[in-house]
């Protein structure tokens, strides 16, 4: 799912000298009001996409760019930079880079440290209804149980998939052997029954609304849920969550790169950026920020997880041997899965 909005705060007088600055983000990820008080406060016009996975814009910039601005993945930050996509980040731009925590450009991003700043980052975990559930969930393999038939959110995110389906099975969830990665395709299929969609956007609607019982979930719309209900329950599963950190990166062939900086400087002020955390559910990756977060979220495990919830835990890293094998099993799997599906409502 896609949408496409216009910020426009100046007169028609003033709107041909005005720069354009082209952004693509995860749906429901900044606060929008930010948005508006950048494009206000620099006189300029701001067209902002949402991608719903990071494959979406992958696809859509490897090729050809409409865009200064992407966030996405640390694995895709690495993917992106690989096919020289990216311009290096110059620092010196930045005045609020002393803000900018050290700690997961090392982490995180160690392979692309040079051409991101992170942005959020959270976990992937399971989400549940207590009350339609017979058992309480405490792992990624319980989602195979009879009792969920019809009735599992799955993530549209291939690499996540993939990562739950290797971890299910004691692997690791950057796993490059074949053999495992084609065992978890396999049990991937045998989960179909019990699979009611598949999607990254709009879980407060699946759940809240739809009556979905489990599924995979950020941990930001795990919080967003909760929040509106006392029915669900977020676990980090025992054989470990995903963790992951999402950086902005500058397009090589952005138009307007001065631009795109004084953006990047004004979203890592650290009211700005609490800001953002405090309306996503998010976790911030800026440490100076984090005076300004909302007690609630400082206190909830879900936003800002112990140690001990990150046992087991897994970063995501991009592995260019088996991007293509990860993506061609994730396609059929979903083949498949639409195959049953559409039989079944016949």
């Amino acid at each position: 799912m896609k949408y496409l909005f216009y910020l426009l705060f100046m007169t028609s007088i003033l709107f041909a000298n005005q720069k354009t600055l082209r952004i693509s983000n995860f749906i429901d990820y900044i606060d929008v009001e930010l948005l508006k008080d950048f494009a206000s406060q620099n006189n300029v016009k701001i067209i902002y996409d949402v991608h719903e996975v990071n494959e979406d814009i992958y696809s859509k910039v490897k090729d050809t760019n409409d865009y200064d601005l992407l966030i996405v993945s640390s694995n895709y930050v690495t993917k992106l930079k690989n096919i020289d996509k990216l311009e290096k980040i110059d620092t010196t731009k930045l005045k609020n880079y002393s803000n900018v925590n050290q700690d997961f450009l090392q982490t995180n991003f160690k392979n692309s440290q040079e051409y991101t700043i992170p942005y959020l980052w959270g976990t992937v975990g399971l989400i549940y209804n207590k009350k339609l559930i017979k058992e309480p969930i405490l792992g990624w393999n319980d989602l195979w149980r009879e009792e969920f038939k019809n009735s599992i959110l799955l993530s549209n995110e291939p690499a996540d998939v993939i990562a739950m389906a290797l971890k299910s099975l004691g692997y690791s969830a950057n796993s490059s052997n074949l053999e495992e990665l084609k065992k978890a395709h396999n049990k991937l299929k045998t989960l179909i029954p019990n699979i009611k969609d598949i999607s990254s956007g709009n879980a407060i609607t699946y759940f809240i609304t739809n009556g979905f019982a489990v599924g995979m979930a950020f941990s930001g719309d795990a919080k967003l849920i909760m929040d509106n209900s006392l029915d669900f329950e977020f676990i980090y599963p025992k054989e470990g969550a995903l963790k992951w950190a999402d950086g902005i990166v500058i397009l090589k062939d952005s138009k307007n790169k001065d631009l795109a900086y004084k953006f990047i400087d004004f979203i890592i002020d650290a009211k700005n950026s609490a800001r953002i955390g405090n309306s996503t559910g998010y976790a911030v990756s800026s440490q100076s920020s984090m005076k300004y977060i909302d007690e609630k979220d400082l206190s909830n495990n879900v936003t800002y997880p112990t140690f001990n919830n990150l046992l087991n835990s897994e970063i995501l890293i991009e592995n260019q041997d088996t991007y293509m094998n990860i993506i061609e099993k994730f396609e059929d799997f979903k083949k498949e899965y639409n195959t049953k599906k559409a039989l079944n409502e016949k």
